[in-house]
């Protein structure tokens, strides 16, 4: 069977059995991202997505991740820095507040998510695009995470993130387009 139909039907599948799940009360909406690498993935770019006048719930974010999480980020044209969870979430609160962004909203989108499993071990490439909300139709700018993620104590974790901005002198490799 081809990849993309496993994909498919494993999302499906997930879909169905949170689904059940929810519905009878064995695992709340909240834990269900937690249980596959992928919604946890997922849930992390709707989690810092927020509308203009509000913020990201900071403890929900940093649940997504084991505390010694490590992030190697790019923080500027020429600089990449290793940041630990509070600088992470420091680091997000500085651009929040330097740019404006509660009165202008931003949004984070999965454009193209490429995840590797084996056992509790997971690597995923997520090509994403960051907006502002405000204005509507702000073009946004496309980047590339890589995440390892690992299964400890009956749920999936992120350990870390490294990040790029994807630019025409910096293009997608040819397995992500």
């Amino acid at each position: 069977m081809k990849a993309w139909r496993i994909s498919i039907l494993s999302t499906l599948m997930l879909l169905l059995v949170s689904t059940v799940c929810i519905a009878d009360g064995s695992i709340s909406t909240e834990k269900a991202v937690y249980m596959e690498p992928e919604s946890l993935v997922r849930g992390l770019y709707a989690s810092v997505t927020f509308q203009p006048g509000t913020l990201p719930d900071w403890d929900y974010v940093r649940s997504f991740f084991i505390p010694e999480a490590v992030f190697g980020v790019r923080k500027s044209r020429t600089l990449m820095d290793v940041l630990d969870l509070d600088g992470f979430v420091d680091w997000w609160l500085e651009d929040v507040e330097k740019h404006n962004l509660k009165k202008k909203g931003l949004e984070e989108s999965v454009e193209k998510l490429k995840m590797t499993v084996y056992g509790n071990i997971a690597q995923c490439f997520v090509v994403y695009k960051v907006r502002l909300l405000t204005p509507a139709d702000a073009p946004g700018q496309l980047g590339l995470d890589s995440f390892a993620l690992m299964k400890k104590d009956g749920r999936w974790w992120i350990v870390s993130i490294a990040n790029d901005v994807i630019t025409p002198q910096n293009p997608l490799p040819d397995f992500l387009k």
